[in-house]
């Protein structure tokens, strides 16, 4: 789809930096509120204008909204703005509301946390050494589903969850329940397997009769109906080209119920994240389960510290969308970032976005589109294998000189655009991650450093 863009993509983020009059936050003004709105506007500003951020960003404090605004359009075909009331699909965003759930049903002894699954699901392959916290903090050893080779041609068709279960129930676990952590999506699927089992309802039924309706989150919905009408539904979206988008392949949301199946407004998702980490859902002791020390992701959660703010946070991404949640515990702010382009973004500026509510001077990164030279383009291109500490460990992809950009085929069929940013700086426009190329003695290139979320040493395998 072309926009009506110009050459904005020269457009430079602000050489300076942003900052906040104050270090710590207090209650807002409504000076200071508007003070913080025009830099954050003046932050986002060339995200938005080059097409590399589309959602809504929403900030609270003690559930009083300090900032909202939408970016980019909900429907690209029909011209519809993102607004405060655009829900968007959050992905992984909707694990903390299945663990929530589980701790529910904790607290009214249907169930115990320790709990083998085959005491819920009797003919589950080693279920026996399968505990609940084993799925809740992803060290169970069941292999991610959405690593089959046949995940993909799955995710077209409405599944029940018994059958996602059964897409991945056979196959050998990945270690030994408990002696590794190891993220996989499949852990949740199983857990809204077993809630369905106990409570006698529907996955999506049971969260809204006991978290949606209670907490007065009347935009959060399970997406277990393709034919439903979604009032205020965002269009999935990926980019294409150095300025535009495309949609994204149509994805049934059952393949995903219990581990990325809601829908939400971005305050609504602070309302919940608010809700849980001030004692208005969880009693003590499960809310001390979710804040477990030492543990990547438990029970739906990272445990983090940024300025000095001890926070609780967790990010999604799902084809068409991407998330952002972050809660600050002793400051009772949360910033929840939702975007509906398969682009990273969201979660790259997130950091940023809170360094400006408390007050930080940032370094504003630059996008900037800058040309190479033929002859300099045509030192990047060849084949490439990711390490195997990255998502898809192993994973190759071949780069292409595209004139103005890379084009990157990987081998799970997907293509990336990846363009130069000055010298051997690049960003992958799809993913949002930064690409350094580094060389050799001689100076030819020998790979890249791929910063997604963390930096990833890549090599070059063929000229």
């Amino acid at each position: 789809m072309k926009t009506h863009l110009f050459m904005v993509i020269v457009y430079v983020l602000c050489t300076g930096t942003i900052a906040l009059a104050q270090n710590e936050v207090s209650e807002p003004s409504t000076r200071s509120s508007r003070n913080l709105a025009a830099k954050i506007e003046n932050y986002l500003r060339p995200y938005a204008e080059t097409n590399n951020f589309s959602g809504v960003v929403c900030i609270t404090r003690h559930d009083r909204i300090l900032f909202q605004r939408g970016y980019g359009m909900a429907n690209y075909e029909f011209g519809v703005p993102n607004t405060s009331e655009t829900r968007f699909h959050i992905a992984s965003v909707s694990k903390p509301f299945t663990a929530a759930a589980v701790l529910l049903l904790e607290e009214r002894g249907k169930l115990d946390t320790s709990d083998p699954i085959s005491r819920f699901l009797a003919d589950y392959p080693n279920g026996n050494k399968i505990h609940l916290q084993h799925l809740l903090t992803h060290s169970s050893g069941i292999p991610n589903v959405n690593n089959f080779p046949d995940y993909d041609q799955e995710s077209r068709f409405p599944h029940t969850v018994e059958q996602v279960v059964a897409l991945f129930k056979d196959n050998p676990l990945d270690f030994e329940p408990g002696s590794r952590f190891r993220y996989s999506n499949s852990n949740y699927n199983v857990l809204a397997l077993i809630m369905e089992r106990v409570s006698g309802e529907k996955y999506g039924e049971f969260l809204k009769a006991n978290i949606f309706d209670p907490l007065g989150l009347t935009s959060v919905l399970h997406d277990g109906d393709a034919k439903r009408i979604i009032p205020n539904r965002a269009s999935g979206t990926e980019p294409e080209g150095l300025l535009d988008v495309k949609l994204v392949p149509y994805l049934d949301w059952t393949i995903k119920t219990g581990n990325g199946s809601l829908i939400t407004t971005a305050s609504d998702l602070c309302t919940f994240a608010s809700s849980l980490f001030t004692g208005k859902l969880l009693n003590a002791a499960s809310l001390a389960k979710v804040m477990l020390p030492g543990t990547p992701f438990p029970y739906g959660w990272a445990s983090d510290e940024r300025f000095g703010h001890k926070m609780m946070r967790i990010n999604g991404r799902s084809p068409g969308f991407v998330a952002s949640l972050e809660y600050f515990l002793r400051d009772s702010i949360c910033i929840a970032i939702l975007s509906n382009s398969y682009s990273s973004v969201a979660q790259d500026i997130a950091p940023h976005i809170s360094a400006l509510v408390f007050g930080r001077s940032i370094d504003a990164p630059s996008i900037a589109y800058a040309a190479h030279r033929a002859d300099e383009m045509s030192a990047f291109i060849g084949r490439y294998k990711m390490p195997d500490n990255y998502y898809v460990p192993g994973a190759t992809l071949t780069l292409q000189d595209r004139g103005k950009y890379l084009e990157a085929n990987w081998s799970n069929g997907a293509m990336t655009v990846i363009y130069p940013t000055g010298g051997d700086n690049f960003v992958d426009r799809t993913f949002w991650a930064h690409v350094r190329f580094t060389r050799d003695d001689s100076g030819q290139v020998s790979g890249f450093v791929y910063k997604l979320v963390q930096d990833f040493t890549v090599k070059k395998l063929t000229p």
